[in-house]
């Protein structure tokens, strides 16, 4: 897979993108989600509204920014391991297992702050509409990753499950997590859960 060079254009606008998602979860946390409009958050940001709409098409979109970029480092990683490997083919648990492991390499690499993982589980908490959301972003992230496991190998039908699957053990583990730094170890619980429907023993 080829990746755009890090030019310094790119770094400017990594930048950019960085302090406009920074600028809007502290008025997140500050104000509510309601009560925050996207020229509040270009001004505490410094930035332009035509430049906050040159990286979101609104403030939801800042609000689930750090979502959209672990997904992508989340598919890299499966077509990275892919790469001269064979794929899990018709194995949902070896699909299952590689989403797991592909969702921990990311957050190792660059999770969300806890900061921002409070504002964010409160805000859902408070509204419907962004559970909405929510749900949508992880129904588009569930095409992804399956996209990404077709690449390499897998069928259809097993990488579609496995994709959706990966999300409801996100889910599970947002929604039972106590604290920001609970969620990779209620993660891993949730893939222990799901990985013992195929094992007779447990």
């Amino acid at each position: 897979m080829q990746h755009p060079p890090d030019t310094l254009h790119a770094r400017k606008q990594r930048k950019a993108r960085a302090t406009i998602v920074s600028a809007a979860f502290q008025l997140f946390a500050e104000r509510g989600f309601d009560k925050v409009t996207v020229a509040q958050i270009a001004e505490r940001a410094e930035v332009g509204r035509t430049t906050f709409f040159r990286y979101f098409g609104d403030k939801q979109q800042v609000l689930f920014a750090d979502h959209g970029a672990e997904v992508d480092r989340m598919c890299a990683r499966v077509r990275e391991a892919g790469s001269g490997a064979e794929g899990p083919g018709k194995d949902l648990g070896a699909a299952v297992d590689l989403l797991r492991e592909a969702a921990v390499s990311a957050r190792r690499h660059s999770a969300p702050s806890p900061a921002r993982s409070v504002v964010l589980a409160r805000l859902l908490r408070e509204s419907v509409d962004l559970r909405s959301r929510y749900l949508l972003t992880h129904e588009r992230r569930a095409e992804r990753l399956a996209t990404a496991l077709v690449e390499i190998g897998t069928a259809e039908d097993v990488a579609v499950l496995a994709g959706h699957a990966a999300m409801a053990c996100e889910l599970t583990a947002l929604r039972l997590a106590e604290s920001p730094e609970a969620f990779p170890g209620r993660l891993e619980e949730a893939h222990t859960l799901l990985r013992s429907l195929g094992d007779p023993a447990v």
